[in-house]
């Protein structure tokens, strides 16, 4: 959130990247409602492209520079004030690695290691369904917290667009489709290679073979694994720890603001006024969650332009955009530095994306916004 724009558009570059890579994998899975051949024919198209070398060093720059942003990001945070939606992204950006790190393992890095191990979907359906079940359950969680991350992300990314009008009615069912397509494809498959297994001797002699392997070869498994959560867990507890440092912190250097409305309340130094009027609970709209992207969190500001932090970058660019004037900031990033402050709302809290595509059909409501009554 408070890290140059350049690198909030190389996170999203490598979170699209990775999104495509998740994609063709989940698709990948739907074929299995087919049959488990139909998988494996699919996979030659689907997921040829990242296994050529140019492929591989995409997506292993895309996997480290979206893991360590997102750990920034998550560090450069100052206040508990995040929405449910941002708290989802969150929690399940960081839950990512550890669930999918048996995955990562075997699939990812033994194969490579190990140059008789060749899984192919068959095997990977035995080991979940037969051998190892509770990475079955695991996968089912990697899937749905990967997806979501991800589909969170683009979907506030695109809604902003102007082309979202056009685009949205076919994307969105995307969002849903996909997964549960992949889920199903998943049971199926799992289902096919119950039944070979109890009724074809000779492919399961094939899969013996291949879990002989595994068996053999359990603690260095095991060892990548280990060393793969030790490696994402000292910078992810780093960057969690730094993250509560700070929120806690800012609750120690209050700073007055009067609202619309004759609204009187505490801020914090280092909070923006959006994070002032969500901890709060002032209804303030951002479409955007904070990202600079969609100005509906415009304020005007009366008092001393040093008791905020100056326009830079995407700010400067959004308010250009939606023809802010002289005054006027974008709440999510102008901090606090002192005070005190009057901030007038100039958005009603129920603005929304249409509001960043098309800002000249909100300008009429360019006025203080009276909060409703019974609000704090």
């Amino acid at each position: 959130m408070l890290l140059p724009p350049f690198v909030r558009r190389l996170r999203l570059l490598s979170g699209l990247v990775l999104l495509v890579f998740v994609l063709g994998h989940l698709v990948n899975l739907a074929f299995a409602l087919d049959s488990i051949e139909a998988m494996d024919r699919a996979r030659v198209v689907l997921l040829a492209p990242w296994r050529t070398l140019p492929g591989m060093v995409l997506l292993s720059a895309s996997i480290l520079v979206h893991a360590v942003l997102g750990l920034l990001t998550l560090a450069s945070r100052r206040s508990f004030a995040l929405s449910r939606t941002d708290w989802v992204q969150l929690v399940l950006g960081v839950l990512t690695v550890p669930l999918l790190a048996n995955h990562i393992a075997l699939v990812g890095v033994f194969k490579t290691l190990n140059a008789q191990f060749q899984p192919d979907y068959g095997l990977l359906f035995a080991i979940f369904w037969k051998y190892m079940p509770a990475n079955a359950l695991l996968q089912v969680l990697a899937v749905v917290a990967v997806w979501v991350h991800g589909a969170i992300g683009l979907y506030g990314w695109l809604v902003l667009r102007p082309a979202w009008r056009r685009v949205g009615p076919l994307v969105t069912p995307l969002f849903f489709l996909v997964p549960i397509a992949a889920l199903l494809g998943f049971a199926q498959g799992g289902k096919d290679v119950l039944v070979r297994l109890a009724d074809n001797s000779e492919w399961q002699a094939s899969i013996a073979a291949n879990m002989s392997l595994i068996t053999a070869s359990k603690a260095q498994i095991e060892t990548i694994r280990n060393d793969l959560m030790l490696g994402y867990a000292l910078p992810a507890l780093l960057a969690i720890a730094v993250f509560v440092g700070r929120a806690m912190r800012t609750r120690t250097q209050p700073v007055p603001l009067l609202y619309d409305g004759g609204i009187s309340v505490s801020g914090k130094r280092g909070l923006s006024v959006l994070e002032v009027s969500l901890v709060n609970h002032l209804p303030h709209a951002h479409v955007c969650s904070g990202r600079a992207r969609c100005g509906t969190c415009l304020i005007a500001v009366e008092g001393d332009a040093g008791a905020l932090t100056p326009i830079r970058g995407d700010e400067a660019a959004t308010l250009k955009r939606i023809h802010a004037g002289s005054g006027q900031r974008l709440a999510c990033q102008a901090r606090l530095t002192g005070g005190p402050l009057e901030i007038t709302r100039l958005r009603p809290a129920y603005a929304d994306a249409s509001a960043s595509r098309n800002p000249e059909e909100w300008k009429p409501v360019l006025q203080p916004v009276a909060t409703p009554e019974g609000a704090p």
